[in-house]
């Protein structure tokens, strides 16, 4: 008996290796792959400082160094004592500041006034004094100063007058005038009196 040689069956088997060839091929092309990387930026960050001075002295509860500090004694009705305060904006951010005062005087004997008298760096008035709201609006009469028993809760000391700036830049300095009158009305011997006034930054 003589065996046939299929053609079909070789030509079937070649066709199914040259398949797996190409197959073969494929995993090896999609085995690796490129990648790449850019730094787009390397930043540093540092937060501003908010820097409140008032006569050089620094940080909460800051005692004026200035004649404010002074104990006011020896006042008859009618006087007056004043003590300046230079305050700055010492730190590279802007800020804004109010005022707050409390008091006591039980015989009613005593007012202040608190108010603007010059501008020593960056931007501010030009005309002086400038008032502070709830502060007093003038020296000379018992009826132009502030209770020194009534607080005042917040009051904004202003970069500009007229309520058209706030802001304090950085390097802002003005001078600020306190001044304690005994009302010409007192008839108490030796009143006693007392005054705090604080001040508040805000960025």
């Amino acid at each position: 008996m003589k065996l046939r040689h299929d053609t079909r069956f070789g030509k079937i088997l070649l066709s199914a290796i040259a398949v797996g060839a190409v197959g073969g091929l494929g995993v090896l092309t999609t085995g690796a792959t490129f990648t790449d990387q850019v730094t787009m930026a390397q930043v540093s960050v540092t937060g501003g400082s908010l820097d409140l001075k008032a006569n050089g002295g620094d940080g909460p509860n800051q005692a004026w160094t200035g004649s404010l500090a002074a104990a006011v004694t020896g006042m008859k009705p009618g006087d007056e004592q004043s003590g300046t305060v230079s305050i700055s904006n010492a730190g590279n951010l802007p800020f804004t500041i109010t005022s707050s005062t409390t008091g006591t005087d039980a015989s009613g004997c005593y007012g202040f006034y608190f108010r603007e008298t010059a501008v020593t760096a960056g931007t501010g008035n030009t005309v002086f004094p400038n008032n502070v709201t709830g502060m007093g609006t003038a020296i000379g009469a018992d009826g132009t100063v502030a209770p020194l028993a009534t607080s005042v809760a917040t009051s904004t000391l202003l970069d500009v007058t007229a309520g058209t700036d706030a802001i304090w830049e950085a390097g802002d300095a003005k001078t600020y005038t306190l001044t304690v009158r005994m009302k010409s009305t007192c008839a108490t011997n030796a009143a006693p009196g007392t005054l705090n006034v604080s001040l508040n930054a805000t960025q």
